[in-house]
Order: structure tokens, then sequence, then C-alpha cells
């Protein structure tokens, strides 16, 4: 099928602007190849930094329309038969639509890879806006989560989690020179712009962090235990909450990072991202109160041991201190998308450095 074929009007809006006209016959091709009528009304959703998303609206409904490109289209098919069975085991998940070939993946010649699952309404709700039930709850999602993807019933579509894995550790001498090499880079600019000089600023400061407390490199040989299925990317923009009183999550979304891995490594990494706030411009924190009741929710049905939680959020610290991934997508593909998140990582890593005792207490105290 191609761009010749397709016709109709299309309004396709960013924030109610028009969005590149390509994307008409983008869309149009890839509903169709859901079996699905040609698109009424289309809209480019912003958030998501890996894929493209547009809701949808045709006879049949309203549709939420995925360009698959950080995953391949086999992966895609395993994460939907997976999400499939979450759905029908009442996890707040939209399942995908099939096409007429029974695919719950379309490609689309010359255009890419797609998938399209109900438009589901809801919104998205910062961590601090939760009251402590809502975090309790929010943790008890999770572990429901882990439960499902171990339960027999999705055996069948996942290999079966090792009991436990040895987790790769990054090296302080590896992130020190990854800390010169960016500033190498930016020396041998001729001007300076406001994110070369925030990264100059935070790049001493994780210097200096890196000397005082190398010491607290995590153990890199001893195996981590209670190994299981997680969805990879649980916060707060992957979450839809219902708008309703039943102040419940609507759908899971993003289920591109389904993996094996440390089920305490996703209640830390979690509970980081969805309950981080500014202090101030410089100095970002962590609300431990809702941190501890999201950590008790979800221990409530999945009961990890409290050594286990702390190796996993001490370990999500010393990750933090070694990684620059904002900075190669900056200044080696310069792709300044992800700017923000490192400003905000930087400013959470200074604060976390400072209360890592209450941090851990937060995530292990019953």
């Amino acid at each position: 099928m191609g761009a010749d074929d397709l016709s109709g009007d299309l309004s396709v809006t960013v924030a109610g602007l028009a969005a590149d006209p390509a994307d008409h016959a983008l869309i149009t091709a890839a509903v169709r190849g859901f079996g699905l009528s040609d698109p009424v009304e289309a809209w480019a959703l912003a958030e998501g930094l890996m894929n493209r998303n547009w809701r949808v609206r045709t006879r049949e409904g309203e549709w939420a329309l995925k360009q698959i490109l950080d995953i391949d289209a086999d992966s895609a098919r395993r994460q939907h038969r997976v999400t499939r069975v979450l759905a029908e085991w009442g996890v707040p998940v939209p399942p995908p639509h099939t096409s007429p070939g029974g695919d719950t993946v379309v490609e689309v010649a010359g255009m890419g890879v797609f998938a399209v699952l109900p438009w589901v309404e809801g919104v998205h709700r910062d961590g601090r806006d939760l009251d402590v039930q809502e975090c309790r709850y929010l943790g008890g999602l999770l572990a429901r989560i882990h439960h499902g993807l171990s339960s027999a019933g999705v055996a069948g579509v996942l290999t079966a989690a090792p009991q436990s894995q040895v987790i790769a550790v990054s090296e302080a001498a590896k992130a020190k020179a990854k800390i010169d090499h960016y500033l190498g880079l930016i020396d041998a600019r001729a001007e300076f712009d406001e994110f070369d000089h925030l990264v100059r600023r935070r790049l001493a400061q994780r210097q200096e962090l890196l000397e005082h407390l190398a010491y607290l490199r995590p153990q890199d040989t001893a195996p981590v235990a209670s190994i299981g299925w997680v969805h990879g990317d649980f916060h707060d923009l992957n979450l839809l909450w219902s708008t309703g009183t039943s102040s419940r999550v609507s759908a899971v979304l993003d289920w591109d990072r389904l993996r094996c891995a440390p089920l305490a490594a996703e209640v830390a990494r979690s509970a980081t991202l969805i309950f981080g706030y500014d202090l101030s411009p410089e100095l970002r924190a962590l609300d431990l109160d809702r941190v501890a009741a999201f950590t008790a929710g979800y221990r409530e049905l999945v009961p990890l041991p409290a050594a286990s939680l702390a190796d996993a959020v001490h370990r999500l610290w010393w990750e933090r201190l070694c990684d620059f991934w904002q900075l190669s997508w900056h200044y080696q593909k310069a792709d300044t998308s992800c700017d923000h998140l490192f400003g905000s990582a930087s400013a959470l890593l200074a604060w976390w450095s400072e209360h890592r005792e209450a941090v851990s207490l937060a995530f292990t105290t019953a």
C-alpha cells in the first residue's frame, strides 16, 4: 500500500498545531492494516521518548496507534501475548488489537511497524499528588504485575526466570574517564551554551562525589536473588489514573522494557522516579514517606527481604553516580530531547548522596 492509495480529510494535530503532512499517509495506512476504517481525527502525543504515538478516532472507536521504534516486531508480539494474559487476570493493561490476519503487529511497507491498542481514558498524576493509601495501592499494583508475570499462565509465553543473577557494577575509573571525555568535548567548543555550563558544574560535582565515595562501590561477584520478569519502566508517565472517584490506575502503558531483572531493582527504580520532587532549582529530593508507603504496599503481596531492597537501592544510587547516558544523546547523537533528565538526575543525586541512610530506611522499614 502506498501513499497514492490514501484519501480522506484527516486532521493531525500536536498541541493544536498542524503536524507533518506525511503523518496523514502513515496513520491511515497503519489503521487500515489493522482492518479499521480510515481515521476521522488523529492527535500526535508528545509524551514518550522512544516511540511515536497517536490518538486516532475511526468509525469503530478511539485507538492508541504506536509506531514501534525501540524494539523489534517479534519482541512486540511477545509483549502483546503477555499483556493480553495480564488483562484477562484483571491487571489494567489495554489488550492489543488484532489485524485481520491475526497479528498484533502490522508492518506498512516503507513506513514502519505499528501496533494498535484501545484508547483508555485517564490522566497522569504526579507522585506527590497521591495520598498515602494511593501510594500503598500503587506498590501493590506493581506487586500484582510481578506476580502475574511469574504465574503459570504467563509461563507459556515467557521463559522461566533464573533464581539469581550476577549483576554488572560500573567502575569508578571508567566513570571518571567519561567525565573527562565530556568535559573535553565541551572545552573544545567555540562557545558554551546554557546546557554546557550546567554539565560542567554537575560533572565537577560528580567528580568530587566519586573521589570521596568510590569505596562504596557494590559487590559485583555475589549473585542477586529474587529475579523475575518485570515491566521495566514503571513510573508516572506510564500510568494512567481514572478520573472518577475510584482513584485507581486505569492503564499501565509501555511494556517495551519487559525483561528479567531483580524484583527489588524495579521497586527501587520506580519509587525514585515517581516520588522525586524539586526542593529548589538546584536540588531534587525523594518524598520518603510516600516511598515507604509504596514499598510497604508492594511487600504486603510480595514479601521481598529488607536486605534485598537495601542492596537494590544502594546499587541504583551507585549506577546513577556513574551514568551519563543523557550526555551521550546530547553530545554524540545531537539529540537534546533528554537534556532535562540530566539536570533532574544530577539534582537528585546530590541530595541522595547526603541522605543514603534515610533513603535506605524508607525502602526497608516495615
